[in-house]
């Protein structure tokens, strides 16, 4: 059987190493953690796109596991209109809608100093060993520097958060296309539009 070498975090933030056919242990808290691939999904999702959706698809494909974390802002600006909450309801209606299993969903909030994020996310969500960045490039550095595997997401469909609320700023139905028809359901039953700003 052929082992894959991969790296996963403890709880406690110090590496452990592992493969395949082997579990992980951290001397330092003698934890045990299952071989699996964990995935980390990091992103705002304002609001979750078809983009987003075949990240997902993808990313179930190459991990045993995937952890989807929403990312809150220190301070809400007009390109953060939906909630934390609001946006894992679009994500779990999604997935729901699309019958994907595999995944777990969490919050992580920002904090002011992004040398320290990496530790913060870990401090969190622990367990994981492979990363998805989308096309943040400040995510992708960081934890390229921490040394886990990084996969940047390409732009699936030219789609983008900003030009879903650029349309919907401009009253348009435009950005019903680029998101599942799960989030324009809960978007337009929530009344949520009103909250996407110039």
């Amino acid at each position: 059987m052929k082992t894959v070498t991969i790296k996963q975090g403890c709880i406690c933030g110090r590496d452990i190493a592992g493969n395949k056919t082997t579990k992980f242990l951290c001397g330092h808290c003698n934890i045990l953690y299952d071989p699996k691939m964990i995935g980390l999904f990091i992103g705002r999702f304002q609001p979750f796109h078809k983009g987003h959706l075949e990240v997902v698809k993808r990313a179930l494909k190459e991990v045993d596991h995937l952890m989807i974390v929403v990312a809150v802002p220190l301070r809400k600006t007009k390109k953060d209109p939906f909630s934390a909450q609001e946006r894992k309801e679009m994500i779990e209606r999604t997935l729901a809608g699309h019958g994907v299993k595999g995944f777990s969903i969490h919050t992580v909030n920002d904090i002011p100093n992004d040398d320290g994020y990496v530790g913060h996310v870990r401090q969190l969500v622990p367990n994981f060993n492979v990363v998805y960045t989308g096309d943040n490039e400040l995510n992708r550095r960081l934890f390229t520097e921490a040394g886990f595997t990084v996969i940047p997401s390409e732009r699936f469909f030219g789609i983008s958060s900003t030009k879903v609320r650029e349309d919907m700023q401009d009253k348009g139905a435009g950005w019903k296309k680029m998101v599942p028809d799960e989030v324009v359901e809960y978007i337009e039953k929530k009344g949520l539009g009103k909250k996407v700003e110039r």
